[in-house]
C-alpha cells in the first residue's frame, strides 16, 4: 500500500518547484544605475508590471543601495506608479515603462535633450 502523505508532500514540492521556474528564469539582476529593464520588474512573467511589482523592485533597489552605503538621491521625489500608467488600467506595458523612464530622464535634465550629437552644427 502506498503512503498517501508522502505522495501529497512530493506532489506539493513538485508544484512549488514548477511554479518557481518562471520566476527563477525571469529573475534579472537590478542595474546599479540607470533605468531598470522591463524583465526585472515583470517578476511573474505575465508581460505586464503590476503596482506591487513596480514598488517591490523599487524597494529592492533602494535596499541594495542602502546596504552598499550609497546615497539615496531623489528618493523622496521618486515617481508614482500612476505617472507611468498612462491608460490607468493598473498595469504597465513595456511601452508605458519606457515612456515613463524617458520622461523621468527628461525631467532630470531640466527638459533639455541629449544635445546635438557629434558632427551636428
Amino acid at each position: 500500500m502506498k503512503n498517501p502523505i508522502k505522495e501529497i508532500a512530493v506532489s506539493a514540492m513538485v508544484a512549488i518547484l514548477v511554479g518557481a521556474i518562471p520566476v527563477l528564469v525571469q529573475a534579472e539582476e537590478l542595474p546599479d544605475r540607470g533605468p531598470v529593464p522591463f524583465s526585472a520588474y515583470d517578476k511573474n512573467g505575465d508581460n505586464s508590471i503590476s503596482e506591487e511589482e513596480f514598488y517591490g523592485v523599487r524597494a529592492q533597489r533602494m535596499e541594495k543601495r542602502a546596504q552598499e552605503g550609497r546615497p539615496m538621491r531623489r528618493a523622496a521625489n521618486a515617481p508614482d506608479f500612476s505617472e507611468f500608467d498612462s491608460n490607468g488600467d493598473g498595469e504597465l506595458t513595456s511601452a508605458e515603462l519606457t515612456a515613463g523612464q524617458q520622461a523621468q530622464m527628461q525631467q532630470r535634465r531640466g527638459g533639455k535633450g541629449m544635445g546635438k550629437g557629434q558632427g551636428v552644427k
